[in-house]
């Protein structure tokens, strides 16, 4: 499943270790002594304008609009994979590689709980919408689901509990990312809600209409589920590249290809890097990847309308605030942006 930056990142530990290691070698060491100031992941900690971000070294800090200073919450012994806030119980939910899932107070950061996973760790979580629960996937495909309100007690999930990812839950009724398809499960009732067909790829985001984004490497596809069909799929049209990455050799040899300039950064043409994340905004769908780009889609049309740039690592991860006039981006060299969107 998601996230992409963890691939990012493994392809970066390959080109850094010895040839002699085998995949399993490369697979459990950390990546902390690769990558200690890449942001793992964002979430906003407010209606906009504050966000929480994590590191591979184990840092969590809020980041501010118009401030370049992080104020560190909390700093783990530990790689952070994952970060998710409830402004109910204003608790910070920390997916780990060695410490299970820990919750912090986000007010005085103090350690509230560890939820032990399965000898393995997680790269999907969330709490429920009502924010009564938080659930997560581990990489051995476990799932997990603990009361919020109970103390974070652990709930026993239904024997036949259909197969895939937990991706999202309202009220009683779990949402699960199965084989081309998307479940709802009526935890209480132990029974079958719905099923809906989706295109195959990593589960991103879904809209208030139950619409569903889905990446599959350099593609993001809208699946309209009142159609039960997909809308349109799409790849970011080329890798756009600031002037100051060219040098007159490679601005002879891309001319010839078709490279278009565009505000400051050249379009080159048929390189379609793998996409990290789509998120839903009010009227726009928001795409990130390792082009370094944000581009943004009208949701209606598929119609690309723009490209929000400046990042100088791949965009890793990429947030909406809740009223969705604001997004926040944070990429692999620790860089994070806020934009004012419509």
């Amino acid at each position: 499943m998601k996230n992409s930056f963890l691939f990012i990142s493994f392809l970066m530990l390959v080109s850094c270790n010895n040839s002699s290691k085998t995949f399993e070698d490369l697979f459990t060491d950390k990546f902390t002594g690769i990558n200690t100031v890449s942001y793992t992941d964002v979430t906003y900690a407010g209606v906009k304008d504050t966000v929480l971000v994590t590191t591979y070294s184990g840092r969590v800090a809020f980041r501010y609009k118009n401030n370049s200073e992080e104020k560190v919450l909390a700093q783990l012994n530990d790689e952070i994979y994952v970060v998710k806030y409830t402004p109910v119980e204003k608790h910070v939910a920390l997916s780990t590689m060695e410490l299970g899932v820990v919750v912090i107070d986000a007010t005085n950061a103090k350690e509230l709980y560890k939820l032990p996973l399965q000898n393995t760790w997680s790269l999907s979580m969330g709490y429920s919408e009502d924010f009564n629960y938080l659930f997560a996937n581990d990489q051995k495909g476990n799932r997990f689901l603990w009361s919020v309100k109970d103390n974070y007690e652990s709930k026993t999930l239904p024997e036949n509990l259909p197969k895939g990812f937990i991706v999202g839950m309202d009220n009683n009724i779990i949402k699960i990312k199965g084989t081309g398809k998307i479940i709802y499960w009526d935890i209480i009732n132990n029974s079958l809600v719905k099923e809906i067909p989706v295109f195959e790829g990593s589960f991103e985001d879904m809209d208030e209409k139950g619409n569903i984004l889905t990446i599959n490497r350099d593609t993001f596809t809208l699946f309209n589920t009142k159609k039960d069909s997909v809308e349109y799929s799409h790849q970011h049209p080329g890798w756009l590249r600031p002037k100051e990455d060219f040098n007159e050799k490679d601005f002879h040899e891309f001319k010839e290809a078709g490279i278009v300039e565009e505000n400051g950064y050249y379009d080159i043409p048929g390189f379609h890097l793998p996409l990290t994340c789509a998120r839903f905004g009010k009227k726009n769908i928001y795409t990130s990847g390792a082009d370094r780009s944000i581009r943004i889609w009208d949701k209606d049309t598929g119609k690309l309308i723009d490209a929000l740039t400046g990042h100088k690592a791949t965009v890793n991860q990429v947030d909406v605030c809740g009223d969705k006039t604001q997004l926040v981006s944070v990429d692999l060299k620790g860089g994070i942006r806020f934009w004012d969107i419509q």
